[in-house]
């Protein structure tokens, strides 16, 4: 059998400030995109796959239409190009859910129909996603499997491509699609509170392998959908497939039921959490260092611009902060400019441009200096710069080239597609390391003696009164809270191949 392999790969926060360009994806082709992927254990012996193109790009602002436009037509022309020489029996689509192109809704059912209509209505077309991204009624439709990672953090982002790619390969086999059925869930949570580290999300998410083994099912799979986009596909869903209708209607039923109870449990996941002035006073009170803060609002993970000034600029207006001589590490602001300039002027030079604030000015100007440059750094991954470390009293940044997380390449969570630009700093001389990012990576919690999740303005905001949805299908919780819905299972019927 051929299977082809094809993907665009990314999530876009329709309130943030920043466009995410071409040159933000990562594109694999050829022996180094199959490659990539973990497949020593999956019987391989009758399977030749056709790679075409993977484009994987960190969160960020809706995509240019542009740069969307020139990896769907590489896509398009490969699957062609494949077609041509012998017919394809499936294909395998590595995706994220929560993609937006600038002026455009519904990315990947676009992607997907687009997949369809070259391949025919033949070959399986199956696709991993990521749990944040959304599940649509039409996504369900065209999909034949369709897979989402059951750990957030995602743990579990190479195990989720497996157990996609051998569902499709034992589809073909069997020579018949499963049954599909779909459930909506009227309710739309950042991840911040639907982490599977914390209750209630460790049972309700957990409680997808237990429903496979009671009903006998091939795989039930859970969203939580994309919260930072403004789109009517946003929501939560269930998908079970099952090679029997009946089993596949009760799994999903019991699992959107059981979803829709936890409704108002699913509350921010930090231990301790506020706002910035109440992450100052916890570290002032100086709790067991390192603490790590989450600066929530601008979250490079769910697609904030990473620029935003505010937390820095608001700790640098204490006065307690400088006479507390706690020393401050501000992670991973992205500020390309600043980068440069610290490469040029050496270790020891000085800057004294602001830094920050230069895509989105909505909560404060570029922090002005004298910044010195205390350390160059160097992209651990891929070589070549990707940050400096600057310094101004007990305040210390380190700028980034790239809108990335603050992690080591060695993260449990990283996509196993790789992180271009990635800037770790050594966080043993500080006491506080703030970060942008929601929860905190597998990494960053196993370093921290204490953490707080600072609700902060931007992009990702947690703070739903800051924000204006006008597309969502309403009511959605938890927009709105005195309906009931019917969590009505919808049947997709299998066919023989």
């Amino acid at each position: 059998m051929r299977i082809a392999i094809a993907g665009i790969g990314t999530e876009s926060s329709t309130f943030s400030m920043d466009t995410t360009p071409l040159e933000a994806f990562r594109r694999l082709r050829g022996h180094e995109l199959v490659n990539s992927y973990s497949l020593d254990n999956i019987d391989l012996t009758d399977v030749a796959f056709v790679p075409v193109l993977v484009g994987a790009a960190t969160a960020g602002g809706p995509i240019d239409p542009a740069a969307y436009d020139e990896m769907e037509a590489e896509i398009i022309l490969g699957l062609q190009h494949a077609a041509s020489e012998t017919p394809v029996d499936g294909v395998y689509l590595d995706l994220h859910g929560a993609m937006t192109v600038r002026g455009r809704d519904c990315a990947e059912e676009r992607l997907v129909r687009r997949v369809r209509e070259t391949v025919g209505p033949g070959p399986v077309i199956a696709a991993s996603m990521d749990p944040h991204g959304n599940m649509s009624a039409e996504l369900s439709e065209l999909l034949d499997i369709a897979c989402a990672f059951r750990h957030a953090p995602h743990i579990d982002r190479q195990e989720t491509r497996t157990r996609t790619i051998t569902q499709l390969i034992d589809v073909i086999r069997m020579g018949r699609t499963p049954e599909k059925v779909w459930v909506r869930v009227p309710m739309l949570l950042p991840g911040e509170r639907t982490a599977t580290i914390a209750e209630p999300g460790r049972t309700v998410f957990g409680a997808m392998l237990p429903a496979i083994d009671k009903y006998g099912v091939i795989d039930a799979n859970m969203w939580i959908g994309f919260y930072w986009a403004d789109e009517t596909r946003n929501h939560a869903a269930v998908l079970v497939t099952s090679w029997e209708r009946e089993t596949a209607e009760a799994c999903a039923t019991e699992l959107a039921a059981q979803y829709w109870a936890a409704r108002e449990r699913f509350t921010i996941t930090a231990d301790r959490h506020g706002s910035w002035d109440e992450a100052l006073r916890f570290v002032l009170d100086r709790p067991e260092f390192p603490c790590f803060i989450s600066d929530s609002g601008d979250n490079v993970t769910g697609g904030s611009g990473g620029d935003i000034a505010f937390a820095l600029t608001k700790t640098l207006q204490c006065p307690d902060v400088a006479d507390s001589g706690i020393r401050f590490l501000f992670a991973g602001l992205h500020d390309p400019a600043a980068c440069r300039t610290a490469w040029d002027v050496g270790v020891g030079g000085t800057l004294s441009e602001g830094i920050g604030a230069h895509t989105d000015t909505r909560y404060g100007a570029p922090v002005t200096g004298p910044w010195r440059v205390e350390e160059l750094i160097q992209d651990p991954v891929f070589g070549g710069p990707s940050g400096a470390l600057l310094n101004r009293g007990n305040i210390s940044v380190s700028v980034q080239n790239e809108r990335v997380y603050f992690v080591d390449p060695d993260d449990k969570a990283i996509t196993p597609l790789g992180v271009r630009g990635l800037a770790p700093v050594p966080i043993d001389a500080f006491d506080v390391v703030v970060v942008k990012n929601g929860y905190l990576f597998p990494g960053q919690q196993a370093r921290a003696g204490s953490s707080f999740m600072a609700i902060t303005p931007g992009g990702t905001d947690l703070d739903e009164g800051r924000l204006t949805w006008t597309n969502l299908k309403r009511p959605m919780f938890p927009f709105d809270r005195d309906f009931e819905p019917t969590l009505k299972p919808v049947a997709r019927p299998g066919r023989v191949l």
